[in-house]
């Protein structure tokens, strides 16, 4: 799985990716620190409104007491600063912006496979998900979640493959060069 694009460049579908990521984790981040001003009745509720279903099959968007979705949500914002950059950088041809686009996707697909595991029981998740039906599950857990499992294991083995080819090639070009 190799790239067609020129050299420093991303496929479309990637940069869409960045982009709508940098969206969405910007607002689920700021959906958890904004909180009560997020939740029902809140002052910003209707910035949320989408949420309003979410915070009962996801407790811990609803529980203030979690430290442990809050600082998922720093992460986020971690997230889409390096999202921004790596746009940026794929703007500007830069020869960053494959290696950094490869290392945002291996911490969002790794950040995504530990909150699953939070959720579920591997780690103790039952108490914030007790009594949801599996609908609610698969509709606002599992697909969602597994978008953002799925399209960065797609980047990482699609950057992967060209890193791997950037490498030989410049191994095979001082080789020659030594010679």
């Amino acid at each position: 799985m190799t790239f067609a694009y020129p050299c420093n460049h991303m496929p479309p579908w990637m940069v869409i990716w960045f982009c709508i990521t940098a969206i969405i984790c910007t607002s689920d981040a700021s959906f958890i620190v904004f909180r009560p001003h997020t939740l029902p009745g809140g002052i910003a509720h209707n910035l949320f409104f989408f949420y309003k279903y979410y915070i009962y099959t996801d407790r811990r968007y609803n529980d203030m007491q979690d430290s442990y979705v809050l600082t998922q949500s720093l992460m986020n914002y971690v997230e889409v600063i390096l999202n921004i950059v790596v746009l940026y950088c794929h703007c500007r041809r830069s020869i960053y912006t494959r290696i950094i686009a490869f290392t945002v996707s291996v911490m969002t697909f790794w950040k995504t496979v530990l909150y699953i595991a939070m959720f579920y029981e591997l780690a103790g998740g039952k108490d914030y998900r007790s009594g949801n039906t599996i609908q609610d599950e698969i509709l606002l857990v599992l697909i969602p979640n597994g978008i953002w499992i799925l399209l960065p294991a797609l980047c990482i083995l699609c950057l992967w493959a060209h890193l791997m080819n950037s490498q030989r090639e410049s191994t095979s070009a001082y080789k020659l060069k030594e010679s």
